[in-house]
């Protein structure tokens, strides 16, 4: 089940067993990876993960698990493209195909396999699904291009970053390759100063919410005139905030034990789950930031975002 993720897909698994285990599972995802073929083998073990909670036996949960990995349990539903879009006759025909209760779980789930795939045709025609969704429906949308997806749909499903390959590697590799993206050939004081401008940053983020924008605006600006360089801030965030989950699930730091002070504040401010939500916040602004969003209104949307959680 999802526990064989936790390593490799720490935050989103986490998320995800934290909402079932307080029953606040979300009627509509939106699963966000380069590998499609992964997060779709992911989402058939949620699936298995959500229909636990049954009210069956073991021996027909096992024999439902078993269908599932066949891609032959009817009750569990995947929508692909056929050729370059999803269809609107197929959405329809996954409407009427759904419209009867669960009959052998608690839940009927519907997974669309590259979301992005969606026109406007066949996106009006599931709208009506994720806006007025049945307690026993859950839907599962899968894309690699998250800027693809129309607006309105990505509106009415939670989001969920999964790492990527780079993300897997070692810890140290990890940082070498990601963090620090246009500032390698800086010496070490002037990458002090940077670090340090970046911790009052964040500090700014959590204590002072939307007068963050007046108390960072010169230090902002200082550093961060290229796309490149808020990435770089970015990713020194997803770190920070990825060690603040950890402490607070009491596990070890893995990567920013100089800064334990700054950690200690977050999870001081935070639960889990808002912990989880700023870096899911971080990561999607990190794939604005490849669409060539001007970079003053990502960072408008960074304090807005994390004044909200």
């Amino acid at each position: 089940m999802l526990e064989k993720y936790l390593d490799s897909q720490n935050i989103v698994t986490n998320l995800l067993l934290n909402s079932l285990k307080n029953n606040r599972l979300s009627q509509a995802y939106l699963f966000v990876c380069d590998d499609i073929d992964y997060i779709l083998n992911y989402s058939k073990e949620f699936v298995k993960e959500i229909l636990k909670k049954s009210d069956i036996n073991q021996t027909k949960l096992n024999n439902i698990f078993n269908r599932i990995d066949k891609n032959e349990y009817t009750e569990l539903k995947i929508v692909e493209s056929q050729g370059q879009f999803i269809k609107k006759e197929q959405l329809i025909e996954l409407q009427n195909s759904v419209q009867n209760k669960p009959v052998e779980a608690n839940k009927i789930v519907y997974i669309i396999k590259n979301a992005e795939k969606l026109n406007s045709s066949s996106a009006n025609c599931i709208l009506k699904f994720l806006e007025e969704p049945s307690d026993d429906i859950i839907a599962i949308l899968l894309t690699n291009n998250l800027n693809l997806v129309i607006p309105t749909i990505k509106s009415r499903c939670q989001i969920l970053n999964f790492k990527n390959e780079i993300s897997m590697l070692d810890e140290e590799e990890k940082l070498k390759r990601n963090l620090f993206v246009s500032t390698l050939e800086k010496n070490a004081e002037e990458m002090d100063n940077i670090i340090n401008d970046y911790l009052l940053f964040i500090e700014n983020l959590e204590t002072k919410k939307l007068s963050t924008v007046i108390y960072s605006k010169d230090l902002i600006w200082d550093h961060f005139k290229i796309n490149e360089d808020i990435s770089t801030l970015f990713n020194f965030m997803t770190y920070l905030y990825m060690d603040c989950l950890f402490k607070k699930m009491n596990k070890k730091i893995k990567y920013m034990n100089k800064y334990v002070d700054i950690i200690d504040l977050i999870i001081e401010k935070n639960r889990v789950n808002d912990i989880i939500t700023k870096i899911n916040i971080i990561e999607n602004l990190k794939l604005c930031l490849k669409s060539n969003v001007n970079s003053k209104l990502i960072f408008d949307k960074l304090i807005i975002e994390f004044s909200e959680v």
